[in-house]
């Protein structure tokens, strides 16, 4: 009992004086996305009061590649002192599903901060397919059945899996055309040469509001300031859909629990500040900000969904 005393109050002690050095060096945020994305938008706005609330600039490094995977390993690799942070989304979590062999232990080697923000998707159709409204979309796809389409940014994407769960709910059936990213994906909506496509709102806002694209129905609990007139899918067919993308921030595990709760205080705090809030809002983005066990839940609750997706659709990496 004296050795296990000794040895919890030694690890106490080294955790606080890691929180007490921290933080000492630059802090880089690995974003596994191209540069301009709402992700690094998020990350940017994080580090800008990060950097002024604790004196050490906040560096945003862009690693995108291998569906996340090569962001992630940047991170799995850095040293477990907090000064090296990954922004995830649901693909890191899609990834452990799909993936037999990844460089890291998702589980083993991250440890969850928070839930930073989250996108939600827009159902968008072909404009030229002659419905205005989700009732007529479902009519059109379930007499349709898969000589119809619908495009996705990728496939194993959040947005594939999630209109694989929406044919799970709503009953039809739909012909999956992966592409590489969502500009491609939109074009080809737009084009008609496949049908419809749930897409995050920030990409779906001007094309629907210039009429290259129809917006159905919005997958969220309500409405959007970005397109007030668009229905939640609840509003428009009677049964809730919920589906978006969201990012959150992970550290190394191992990291000090001190440090843990600073980085979480700290992050929290920037999120909650009104004008990170709004610059986030103008990109259709919802911020969050709760406790590492409120996120680790959150993801458990992601994971299980994405399963379901899987399973009900076959999905595999080719």
């Amino acid at each position: 009992m004296i050795k296990l005393a000794l040895a919890a109050a030694l690890l106490a002690a080294v955790s606080f004086n890691a929180a007490a050095q921290y933080p000492n060096k630059p802090i880089r945020i690995i974003v596994p996305y191209q540069a301009g994305g709402t992700s690094e938008v998020m990350a940017r706005a994080v580090g800008d009061q990060l950097t002024a609330a604790w004196k050490q600039p906040v560096v945003i490094e862009n690693r995108p590649g291998g569906g996340t995977t090569i962001g992630a390993t940047v991170v799995a690799q850095a040293p477990a002192d907090g000064h090296t942070l990954f922004v995830n989304a649901s693909s890191f979590l899609i990834n452990a599903q799909l993936m037999s062999k990844l460089p890291y232990d998702f589980q083993k080697d991250f440890v969850p901060v928070t839930l930073a923000a989250s996108n939600p998707h827009v159902l968008v159709v072909f404009p030229g397919l002659g419905v205005s409204n989700l009732r007529d979309f479902l009519a059109m796809a379930k007499a349709k059945g898969k000589s119809m389409s619908y495009a996705s940014f990728g496939n194993g994407s959040s947005g594939h899996l999630a209109f694989e769960l929406f044919k799970k709910q709503y009953g039809f059936d739909m012909v999956h055309v992966p592409y590489k990213g969502v500009p491609q994906a939109m074009t080809d909506v737009m084009g008609g040469q496949v049908h419809a496509m749930l897409t995050d709102l920030l990409a779906a806002v001007p094309l629907v509001k210039s009429g290259k694209l129809t917006g159905l129905a919005l997958a969220a609990d309500r409405r959007t300031p970005t397109l007030p007139d668009l229905p939640t899918f609840e509003e428009a067919s009677g049964t809730k859909f919920v589906s978006r993308s969201w990012f959150g921030i992970l550290a190394r595990s191992g990291t000090p629990p001190e440090v843990l709760r600073m980085l979480n205080t700290e992050i929290v705090k920037a999120l909650h500040k009104q004008e990170v809030k709004d610059r986030l809002a103008s990109l259709g983005m919802d911020t969050y900000g709760n406790s590492p066990d409120e996120f680790a839940a959150f993801m458990r609750g992601e994971s299980e969904r994405f399963a379901d997706a899987i399973k009900f659709s076959g999905t595999k990496i080719e």
